[in-house]
């Protein structure tokens, strides 16, 4: 039998059904205030986490790119990095959890069908795989979004440096924090960093709706 969670909720009435809907859409909402202080210059993703795509950016360009002054190039390896974490290593993680998961091992020739049958920690590996699959679209979507407002001058404004920022922080917290958690089974991680990280994605819109 499953283990309960804190977010469990039972399903009584169609008022309780409606309160749990609520509850959904105000858990996403107060997330998008948050992800906004974090993608902040003063937040954790300003201080911490652009600095080391910058970093990055600066290595693998021999010193010749700047994220202020080259923030294209600073959004395509960030996403080359999420592209490689969703489509290579969570997929190589997918088909391990299948053939795991299976006493007859993996079988190619119809490995979505062996999926439904998984449970305990091989069902979560592919279930995380899914899911992050399931919110890369949206980040590719802002993320060229992000290109093509910065196309024209190639430099970054205030809202699309935060809007950056935003695009950074969604990427760690899907990779680092709701993967490993949705692996481990720590559900109010899992559940806190995915609505985190879609406020992100949201803040990067609205970044370069304004900016």
């Amino acid at each position: 039998m499953a283990s309960k969670s804190l977010l469990d909720w039972p399903r009584e009435s169609t008022i309780s059904t409606i309160f749990f809907s609520l509850g959904g859409l105000l858990i996403d909402l107060s997330a998008i205030p948050v992800s906004r202080f974090l993608s902040s210059p003063t937040g954790l993703s300003a201080r911490f986490l652009t600095p080391l795509l910058s970093g990055t950016l600066l290595r693998v360009s021999n010193g010749a790119s700047a994220i202020e002054s080259k923030p294209l190039k600073a959004v395509a390896l960030l996403s080359l990095f999420y592209v490689f974490g969703v489509f290579v290593l969570s997929a190589i993680m997918s088909v391990t959890a299948q053939l795991m998961g299976n006493k007859t091992g993996y079988k190619n020739k119809e490995p979505r069908l062996i999926k439904r049958h998984l449970t305990g920690l091989p069902h979560r590996m592919v279930a995380t795989h899914e899911a992050l699959y399931d919110i890369f679209p949206a980040y590719a979507l802002a993320a060229a979004l992000f290109a093509s407002s910065v196309s024209a001058s190639d430099r970054l404004t205030p809202a699309g440096s935060t809007a950056l920022n935003a695009l950074v922080l969604h990427v760690f917290l899907k990779l680092f924090v709701f993967a490993p958690a949705y692996v481990l089974d720590v559900d109010l991680v899992r559940t806190c960093s995915h609505v985190t990280a879609l406020g992100a994605i949201l803040n990067a819109f609205w970044d370069v709706a304004v900016a």
